[in-house]
C-alpha cells in the first residue's frame, strides 16, 4: 500500500558531464574540461501528467529559479567551483510546499590555477628575478666610471632596491587568498607579475612617461591594499596625459617608504594621495603616523632621488613635514 500523492514525486534520474553518463549516486566530483553538464529529471503524478511543471536551481552559478515544462537543464563551461543542482515539480503552479531534490557536486580547476602550481611559478620567477638582479649588480661592481656615471650607477642601485620584506609578504598574502578565493589568487598572481614585469622594463630607462609610472604604482598599490585591506588607501589623481617625465620608480618608492615608517592598522589607516599640484612639479603626500619601533632606514632611497632630479631638472625635491602629514614634491622632467 503506497500513500496516496498530493504533489508529483520528482526524480533526477540522469546525468551527463561532456557527453558521458554519470553514475550521480557514486560521483560528484569532475575535472575541469567535464564541464559541460547536463540534468534530466521528471515528475511523477498519475492523475494528470501533463499539468506537471518543473523548476530548478543551479546554486552557486543560477542567481534564481528556472520555471519550465522541459524535464532538462544544460549547463555549458561551469567554472570551478561547489555547486548544487535543485529541481522540484508542481501540478498548480504554486511551489507551496513541493518537495525538492538536490544533487551536490564540485567542478575542480585546471592544475595551472591550483595553489601548489600558482606558488611554483611564483618561486620559480622570484628566484630568476634574484638570479637576474645578482648578476646585473656584479657587472655594476666592476664599472669604473666618472662623477656623471657614478650618478647614474647610484640610481641603478636605488632601482634595484626592494624591500626583501615585501616579497615575502606578497607569498603571504597570495597563500591566504589561494585558501580563500582561487579565483582571486590569479588576479593577484597576475598583477604581481605585471609589476615586476613593468619594473625590469622601466628600470634602465633615465626617464619614463608619467603614464608608464601610473601603471607602474598602481600595480604595486593593488599588492599592497591586497595584504593590508582597507587599512591601505591609495589615491592617485593623475590620467597618465600629464606633460613632463619621471625617473623610474619614484612613486612607488614614496608610496613603500610611507608604508615602511608609519603605522597601518584598522584604527590608524594609512591613506596615500599622489596628484599634481602645481605646474612642472607632482607631489606624493600621507598622513603621518609615526611606528613606535621604526625600520631602520639608511633614507638612501629620498636622497639619491633628491640628488637625480636636481641634476636632471636644477630644481629641488621639497619634503615638507607637519604634525599630521609628510609630503614630497617632485619637479617634472621636461620633455627634449
Amino acid at each position: 500500500y503506497e500513500p496516496l500523492e498530493i504533489h508529483p514525486k520528482t526524480h533526477l534520474h540522469r546525468v551527463t558531464a561532456a557527453y558521458q553518463d554519470i553514475d550521480f549516486q557514486q560521483v560528484n566530483v569532475f575535472g575541469h574540461g567535464q564541464n559541460n553538464i547536463v540534468f534530466e529529471f521528471f515528475g511523477l503524478w498519475y492523475t494528470d501528467p501533463a499539468a506537471v511543471r518543473y523548476r530548478y536551481k543551479l546554486r552557486g552559478y543560477d542567481p534564481d529559479w528556472v520555471a519550465t515544462k522541459d524535464r532538462h537543464a544544460t549547463y555549458s563551461s561551469l567554472p570551478p567551483g561547489k555547486y548544487s543542482f535543485e529541481v522540484s515539480s508542481t501540478e498548480n503552479d504554486a511551489w507551496s510546499d513541493e518537495p525538492v531534490i538536490s544533487y551536490e557536486f564540485e567542478i575542480m580547476p585546471p592544475f595551472w590555477r591550483r595553489w601548489w602550481f600558482l606558488l611554483g611559478a611564483l618561486t620559480t620567477g622570484a628566484a630568476l628575478f634574484f638570479w637576474y638582479q645578482k648578476n646585473r649588480d656584479r657587472r655594476l661592481q666592476r664599472m669604473n666610471l666618472l662623477e656623471i656615471e657614478k650618478a647614474e650607477s647610484e640610481l641603478a642601485a636605488l632601482k634595484a632596491q626592494i624591500n626583501p620584506h615585501f616579497l615575502f609578504n606578497s607569498f603571504n598574502t597570495l597563500i591566504a587568498v589561494i585558501e580563500d578565493d582561487p579565483k582571486a589568487a590569479v588576479e593577484y598572481v597576475e598583477k604581481m607579475s605585471d609589476f615586476y614585469r613593468f619594473m625590469m622594463q622601466l628600470r634602465d630607462k633615465e626617464t619614463i612617461t608619467i603614464e608608464e609610472e601610473v601603471d607602474l604604482v598602481k600595480n604595486f598599490g593593488y599588492l599592497l591594499q591586497k595584504r593590508y585591506g582597507e587599512n591601505f588607501q591609495l589615491d592617485v589623481q593623475l590620467t597618465g596625459q600629464e606633460l613632463g617625465r619621471v625617473i623610474p620608480l619614484t612613486l612607488q618608492i614614496l608610496v613603500e617608504n610611507a608604508v615602511k615608517h608609519n603605522v597601518i592598522s584598522k584604527l590608524k589607516p594609512l591613506k596615500v594621495a599622489i596628484r599634481k599640484e602645481a605646474p612642472g612639479y607632482l607631489t606624493v603626500e600621507n598622513n603621518l603616523q609615526h611606528k613606535v619601533h621604526p625600520e631602520k632606514s639608511t633614507g638612501f632611497g629620498l636622497t639619491s632621488l633628491r640628488h637625480r632630479y636636481e641634476m636632471l631638472t636644477g630644481k629641488q625635491v621639497k619634503v615638507e613635514e607637519a604634525p599630521t602629514s609628510f609630503k614630497v614634491t617632485i619637479p617634472l622632467v621636461q620633455e627634449k
